[in-house]
């Protein structure tokens, strides 16, 4: 399973990478702005995304659109310290969950086992039917 960190302060992205590798994950990438978010998701397919909102250049909420295009699969947390008291149904059709800062490990842990067992459902699933490749 692959993770993206999305968050302009290193000390938080080293803190969620850090509590990714104790829950057993070892695909995890960090970056520090939407732009490098982006880059990154040009470039691979995530099955977890975490995302501050404010940031310098793009915000998380200027992205989050753009981000569940590109990866329809992945689980979208929206982890930040200022959660906007309204948001547009576009922006939060986009959001599976939003943590508030500070995020405790617990809390952290559980979305990232919670994430796992859909990931393993979605392959336990994809298993059932035909292989393409026997149709032929």
């Amino acid at each position: 399973m692959k993770i993206l960190i999305v968050d302009d302060e290193e000390t938080i992205t080293s803190y969620f990478s850090q509590l990714a590798e104790i829950n057993g994950f070892d695909q995890i990438d960090c970056v520090n702005s939407g732009e490098e978010a982006m880059t990154q998701v040009l470039r691979s397919v995530y099955d977890v995304i975490t995302l501050d909102i404010q940031m310098p250049g793009a915000s998380g909420l200027e992205i989050i659109a753009m981000l569940r295009n590109m990866c329809p699969h992945a689980i979208i947390a929206v982890v930040s310290g200022f959660l906007p008291e309204t948001m547009s149904e576009d922006i939060s059709g986009c959001i599976d969950v939003l943590i508030s800062k500070p995020v405790n490990v617990e809390t952290f842990s559980t979305l990232l086992q919670k994430a796992r067992q859909i990931q393993d459902a979605m392959n336990d699933i994809r298993a059932l039917g035909v292989a393409p490749d026997s149709l032929n």
